[in-house]
């Protein structure tokens, strides 16, 4: 029997197609909560630590993915695909947790709702990322990881550079109801294509309808053997540099993501839409740059891209710490906010890369889970770090801070040694 539609094992432009689109799925929410309101709350006298708050706040879902993944490796409906009812079910809650912000008359003092609301919203987004992550992991050949990776993080940064464009003129054009109706619009347009995608031949569509279960899916395995054979992987010397790494990038990400809004409002005078255009504009720019980035890292390995990026990073950081003399010139302030923004989908792309090389494919959900749970609770970290340094710091002193936190990253990334997936390179766990 040949099924009608999308077939992801048959097809790499199925395969890209479906990881950008379930990615700029992702970015909606981000475009909104994590560029666009934090920049809106600012203008409307949100103090710096509270904001900080609020984004230390609805990231936590994402520092708890790895709970996710242990369940989406043991349950499973196979006749659907192996991680396809998972993705599509947590499209869905993305849907209408986006929707669920039209409760809201007035943000600002209702700011403990709001953030209650994110938190569910991001705890949707999380869990559909790590569906999409065990799928890719499962599908994909590891020739294709660099490219993969790259539309990918092409979509998630389209997503969040035209949501935060949108959702900065809705917010202060309509109010909160408006933009969050457009937002589970846009969530719901990709949950429809996610329902027309199967992961291999035969496999049925909807619950309901014909198919069976590919012989390429072993039933899944009991809780004790994934995490027995979680355990042969993850206390290696690579796995535990990833994860150090991860971390840190977490919180120079989750610290830059908290400073950049208020700092642009409050110190280099932008209005909200104007930071949402600025983070659209620059945004699309580093997309397209990460997705070229695509062949490049399965050329020169994403360490090596990583590496750089990073460097850059922290001579960007250090130079506005060092210029503040320059903070009244426009083009001065244009340029170098332009350059923070840009690099961030580079960065992400090399770390999801980075990652990927080395999760098994037995247990890719747990694992690939971990390793982004740690870096999200670094994001969690870092922002909650700068709401409480705040106070007490100057601007020029905040970016020299990152900045020491980027040479950190560095050191650990100059640490890192990798030759393929676990399954090629499995060292003995380490004591601890």
């Amino acid at each position: 029997m040949k099924n009608p539609g999308w077939i992801l094992s048959n097809s790499a432009k199925t395969r890209y197609a479906t990881g950008a689109l379930a990615y700029f799925a992702q970015g909606i929410p981000m475009g909104l909560l994590h560029i666009a309101l934090p920049a809106w709350l600012a203008v409307e006298g949100v103090p710096a630590s509270e904001i900080a708050a609020f984004l230390g706040v609805i990231m936590l879902p994402w520092a708890f993915k790895l709970l996710v993944g242990p369940l989406m490796d043991h349950f499973e409906y196979l006749p659907m695909g192996k991680r396809r009812p998972w993705v599509i079910g947590a499209q869905f809650g993305m849907v209408l947790s986006l929707l669920s912000l039209m409760w809201l008359d007035d943000p600002v003092a209702q700011i403990g709702l709001l953030t209650a609301i994110g938190f569910v919203i991001n705890a949707f987004t999380a869990t559909q990322d790590v569906a999409v992550d065990g799928m890719s992991i499962d599908l994909v050949p590891l020739e294709e990881e660099g490219r993969l990776n790259a539309f990918m993080s092409f979509g998630k940064s389209v997503g969040w550079a035209i949501t935060s464009a949108v959702t900065g003129t809705l917010l202060v054009a309509f109010g909160m109801k408006v933009t969050a109706l457009v937002c589970s619009i846009g969530a719901a347009v990709i949950f429809i294509y996610l329902f027309m995608v199967r992961e291999r031949r035969n496999e049925r569509l909807f619950p309901w309808s014909s198919g069976e279960a590919s012989a390429k899916n072993e039933p899944p395995p009991s809780f004790r053997q994934v995490f027995k054979d979680l355990n042969l992987v993850l206390w290696s010397r690579a796995s535990l540099i990833i994860m150090l790494i991860m971390f840190i990038d977490g919180i120079v990400s989750g610290y830059g993501r908290a400073l950049m809004p208020i700092a642009a409002v409050q110190v280099f005078n932008f209005t909200t839409p104007q930071w949402s255009d600025l983070n659209a504009i620059m945004g699309l720019t580093g997309a397209v740059v990460a997705l070229g980035l695509g062949p490049v890292i399965d050329r020169f390995g994403a360490k090596s891209i990583m590496g750089l990026t990073i460097f850059l990073t922290g001579i960007h950081a250090f130079t506005l710490a060092g210029t503040q003399e320059m903070w009244n010139n426009d083009t001065y302030v244009l340029v170098m906010m332009s350059a923070w923004i840009l690099l961030l989908p580079v960065i992400m792309v090399c770390a999801l890369a980075l990652a990927m090389s080395i999760c098994s494919h037995g247990e890719s959900a747990t694992q690939f889970a971990i390793y982004m749970s740690v870096s999200n609770l670094g994001a969690t970290a870092g922002s909650l770090f700068y709401g409480m340094v705040s106070d007490t710091t100057s601007w020029s002193q905040n970016y020299a801070l990152k900045g020491l936190m980027v040479f950190l990253l560095l050191l650990a990334i100059l640490m890192f040694r990798s030759h393929g997936h676990p399954e090629e390179f499995l060292e003995e766990p380490t004591d601890h």
